[in-house]
């Protein structure tokens, strides 16, 4: 009996053991930390304020310099270029002089030191085959707002001015 008593003894032990003691496994991944680290967040925030700051010179040159009348935009997109170890980060587009017949002009605009912005043909060599997209989607909107949200100014560029 006294090997009965000890028997229950260590089963009782053994059943405490194995069941307080196994690490738990988890079906579902961790869940991520809100202080994660996300590899291309920090190309993207560069990328940002460079957006912002070649709409702005885009609209601010269109609505200081022209050309005269109320203009379109399609086909607005940021990239970039690496000439020895630099990136060169421009935008390039195409715009429309309302009242011309469906004849859509390239332009460029490049970040440099300020900026500098092309318009016609030329503008098409500082936009070439090689350069790398840093997004597919079209801006043609959101510099279009741009623009219209300068008001008259010295040259009308919006229908709203064209009717005044």
């Amino acid at each position: 009996m006294r090997i009965m008593k000890y028997l229950l003894v260590v089963f009782v032990t053994l059943m405490f053991a194995a069941c307080g003691t196994a690490p738990a496994t988890q079906s579902n991944p961790p869940a991520v930390s809100p202080t994660a680290v996300n590899t291309t967040a920090p190309q993207q925030a560069s990328i940002d304020p460079v957006v912002k700051f070649l709409l702005t010179s885009a609209a601010s040159d269109f609505h200081d310099h022209g050309p005269k009348g109320p203009l379109h935009f399609r086909n607005v997109r940021v990239g970039h270029v690496t000439t020895d170890g630099k990136e060169s980060y421009r935008m390039c587009g195409e715009f429309l002089r309302e009242g011309d017949k469906a004849e859509w002009t390239p332009f460029s605009t490049i970040k440099t030191s300020g900026y500098e912005q092309y318009l016609g043909g030329g503008a098409a060599t500082y936009c070439p085959a090689s350069i790398i997209w840093d997004s597919q989607d079209d801006l043609s909107s959101t510099l279009q707002s741009q623009l219209d949200s300068l008001g008259p100014g010295s040259q009308p560029n919006s229908k709203n001015n064209a009717n005044k």
